[in-house]
């Protein structure tokens, strides 16, 4: 490769600027699609996510006014200003009332447009942080060189576009959600079972579809991590009663529930779920006598306890079948199994939930790098490529049927990705994880003495 384009792309500052016109580029294209209308009101036209807890935690904190607590409009107050608007039809805040609460500093910004505009400036910060971290610790524990570091920054970042910018154009949170999975591998990987607890905790107050892990940790026996997660979310759930009572706290938890079992049963069979427990239900729905007899759920969750449960189960045997090898990569695999099942077997999947492959993205490209016989690993990875960050985006509009596909291909895509992963992984179980590389790169590196 030649000196001066390996240097460029070798280049922190080039990877910052590139991120830096890619985020602030989508920021602005969204904002001005997304933030039409008056604060509140019918004129978001784009209707994003981010609409939802702007909302819930503007009401919650005018609820949390002195003027509120007057006993004599206090009822009309709450049913005025909801935090959990179960009138609405499809846009409903799922989150705990914990994070109504965390929220209030951006509810209380008036203006939609700055108040998304700064959301989406978190949203930039959070997940370079995340990239970041990710790609300085696995540089660290695999001891690569600069050219493989940089190609797991730069791939690990492209791979996972797609789901960051639809991060950025709804104003969602997952993005938040991966940074805390990047510190919850840190910490795990030295063995800080509370802290680890800690950020699982915040992580389901904002998608319990991870609470499955919990089962997964329990057989493990790491119990202090368990008992950690456990501590931790009930405080964080009950937080609220520091400032709205323990009786309102109570109300809002059950109108959360209630929120989750209306939205989430009724969302099982949209087009644009990528649960494989969705997938394989509709093909089952097809069948006329299971579709006028079973109903989706009795279907879709099933199946999702059914794969949760073999996949723990074929994750633990793995783990105990290469007990001898190196523990700090066998901890990077597991992490990562752990959220590709939680992605694939959950009921709802949605696009934006795979922006946390960018651990299992990260790792397979390391270990890719690090295998002398790449032609299947790029071939799988080619493939994840196609199926999960092409179709359906304006990579894709101008084939006939590709760009309208409805049906589970991220999914079908992450499935190549696991394999990738699992295979580079078994390539690599001889080398210890801090040993040099001795295989061949996609570019020779000068021999260091």
């Amino acid at each position: 490769m030649p000196v001066m384009p390996r240097k460029a792309f070798t280049n922190l500052y080039v990877f910052l600027i590139a991120f830096a016109i890619i985020s602030l580029s989508a920021d602005i294209c969204f904002l001005g699609r997304n933030t039409s209308g008056e604060p509140g009101m019918e004129g978001w036209e784009g209707m994003p996510d981010f609409k939802v807890f702007w909302v819930s935690a503007r009401n919650l904190d005018y609820r949390m006014s002195p003027a509120a607590q007057d006993p004599s409009v206090k009822s009309t107050l709450q049913r005025k200003y909801p935090v959990y608007d179960k009138n609405e039809r499809f846009y409903h805040f799922r989150y705990s009332p914990f994070m109504a609460l965390a929220l209030i500093p951006i509810g209380r910004i008036t203006y939609p447009a700055m108040a998304l505009f700064l959301w989406s400036i978190f949203c930039n910060i959070i997940f370079l942080s995340a990239v970041l971290l990710l790609t300085r610790r696995l540089s660290r524990d695999f001891n690569a060189p600069d050219t493989h570091r940089y190609i797991i920054l730069w791939g690990a970042f492209l791979a996972t576009a797609r789901y960051y910018l639809m991060i950025l154009g709804q104003g969602q949170t997952d993005a938040l959600v991966a940074f805390l999975f990047v510190v919850f591998l840190l910490a795990y990987l030295d063995k800080k079972e509370i802290l680890c607890g800690v950020i699982l905790a915040l992580i389901l107050q904002m998608k319990l579809l991870f609470l499955p892990l919990l089962l997964y940790f329990l057989v493990r026996g790491r119990i202090k991590l368990l008992t950690s997660t456990i501590v931790s979310f009930f405080a964080l759930l009950f937080l609220p009663a520091c400032f709205i009572g323990l009786s309102e706290t109570m109300a809002l938890l059950k109108n959360w529930m209630d929120i989750l079992s209306m939205t989430v049963t009724s969302q099982l069979l949209n087009l644009k779920n990528q649960s494989i427990a969705y997938g394989i239900s509709v093909l089952l729905l097809k069948n006329s006598y299971i579709k006028e007899n079973v109903r989706p759920e009795y279907l879709i969750y099933p199946l999702s306890g059914l794969f949760t449960l073999f996949s723990y189960m074929a994750i633990l045997w793995f783990r105990r079948s290469a007990r001898n090898t190196n523990e700090i990569k066998h901890d990077y695999i597991e992490i990562s199994m752990l959220l590709i099942v939680s992605l694939l077997f959950a009921p709802t999947s949605w696009e934006a939930y795979y922006v946390n492959l960018i651990i299992p993205l990260a790792i397979t490209i390391l270990f890719t790098l690090r295998s002398r016989k790449r032609g299947l690993l790029c071939a799988a990875m080619g493939m994840y490529f196609i199926l999960s960050c092409a179709i359906g985006t304006d990579l894709t509009k101008y084939i006939p049927g590709v760009n309208s596909f409805r049906f589970i291909n991220i999914s079908l895509g992450t499935i190549f990705l696991l394999f990738a992963m699992i295979y580079s992984y078994i390539k690599n179980i001889g080398q210890s994880g801090n040993t040099p590389y001795n295989s061949s790169s996609l570019f020779q590196e000068p021999v260091k003495p």
